[in-house]
């Protein structure tokens, strides 16, 4: 089966650069202007359901309204309140799901799948969930992620992934074998972030494990930033291109139920 595999130019808006920059600082806000730039570009069918929803910031910047969020921390779904963006939460594991058949348009979820240890019965939950013709749309960290890092060695790569909490770190020949296996056809494959820009984020969180009396070094200055310099670094980075040819170092995947 041929994908079709994006791999135009991708950018984000300097203001919303500067919400990440703000709240997430230079590593976190970088990763996740990717995510929020390619989960722009797809067209949502509601009702839409938030698998890991986390806060809900990221959502918070693509969608101005979801049905359901789902998480299973209970902590982070109180924060989730905070967007407004939700009509009701789920606290449960993705494979424990309860909703009903049939009952969504679209399955949205940014930076889970990698993470989950059952990802097997998540899967087979979505496919159940979604409605004929309705799709996953999710975004992972690419195989060519350990590669990618700041020191490209094996040791190295394998500590971070650790660090992460990365399980499945997948080429998309084994996302399609699996999602086939529960009637999702991947329809769209979107790499982004190229290899040098996965080395600088990476640089940066490697900055992010300097503490200083209790308090990360990184966060320390970056309170002191003043607010004309944020405001220069999110609009030159409204100009990088995000995108990058495959596999990149994190990828989209379209997916509709036949």
């Amino acid at each position: 089966m041929a994908l079709l595999t994006t791999s135009r130019p991708l950018y984000l808006d300097a203001a919303t650069f500067h919400t990440l920059l703000k709240l997430q600082g230079p590593s976190l806000g970088l990763w996740r202007a990717a995510e929020i730039a390619v989960l722009r570009e797809q067209v949502y069918e509601h009702p839409i359901l938030d698998l890991g929803c986390g806060d809900g910031l990221v959502t918070s910047q693509v969608l101005p309204r979801v049905e359901i969020g789902l998480d299973p921390d209970e902590k982070v779904l109180k924060r989730a309140t905070q967007s407004g963006i939700y009509e009701r939460f789920e606290a449960t594991p993705a494979e424990e799901m309860r909703l009903p058949d049939s009952s969504m348009g679209t399955v949205v979820s940014n930076s889970v799948l990698e993470h989950l240890p059952h990802l097997d019965a998540v899967l087979e939950a979505v496919a159940r969930v979604l409605r004929i013709g309705g799709r996953l749309i999710f975004t992972v960290p690419t195989e060519a992620f350990s590669t990618w890092l700041v020191l490209p060695v094996a040791k190295y790569a394998g500590w971070r992934n650790s660090q992460l909490c990365h399980l499945n770190l997948w080429p998309i020949e084994r996302w399609v074998s699996h999602l086939e296996r529960v009637g999702l056809e991947v329809e769209e494959v979107r790499p982004y972030l190229r290899h040098e820009l996965v080395s600088t984020w990476d640089a940066l969180e490697l900055l992010q494990q300097i503490w200083i009396f209790h308090r990360r070094l990184v966060s320390i200055v970056w309170q002191h930033i003043p607010p004309s310099l944020l405001d220069h670094m999110s609009c030159w980075a409204s100009y990088v291109d995000l995108s990058s040819q495959a596999p990149g170092g994190g990828r989209l995947v379209v997916a509709r139920k036949r």
